[in-house]
């Protein structure tokens, strides 16, 4: 997420069993990829994510996007030597998922997992990037002088 390329956020969401499991939810404040590069904030973040041998690997990836963020998501893992599959959400011009892109054999049967991973990753991320936006507009605002 984030704000005409300002205050770039990615998040990870868990859904286990069908139910999310929000205790294993992650923020991650994009630091390298610039404002607007989707596919570099998602490499970013699956790297990142990745490094972190302590949490339990995913049997299944599901991106917001298409074929561009399939891909990036595909190199990344193929960098670490990881093959999991990876699927990406797509969406009409209201953010509303419009399809599930992705290995169909994979797909089947777990549509309703795949779209609440994706409604949870929205839902968290834009109130993580709310609350980085509105902390950052407070400490830029915070050292501007005061003119009376």
């Amino acid at each position: 997420a984030h704000l005409r390329g300002s205050s770039n956020v990615g998040v990870m969401t868990v859904v286990e069993h069908g139910e999310a499991a929000k205790s294993e939810y992650r923020k991650f404040r994009i630091r390298a990829a610039t404002g607007g590069d989707d596919t570099g904030a998602l490499r970013e973040v699956l790297s990142r994510r990745l490094g972190h041998d302590e949490w339990p690997l995913p049997r299944l990836i599901a991106v917001d996007g298409g074929t561009a963020q399939i891909n990036a998501a595909e190199r990344v893992l193929k960098s670490y030597g990881m093959a999991i599959p990876v699927v990406g959400v797509v969406k009409d011009d209201k953010h509303r998922p419009r399809d599930i892109r992705g290995n169909r054999e994979i797909i089947k049967g777990r549509e309703r997992d795949i779209l609440l991973a994706n409604a949870e990753a929205h839902r968290f991320a834009i109130n993580y990037h709310r609350k980085s936006y509105r902390s950052s507009q407070k400490l830029s605002t915070k050292d501007e002088p005061v003119i009376r």
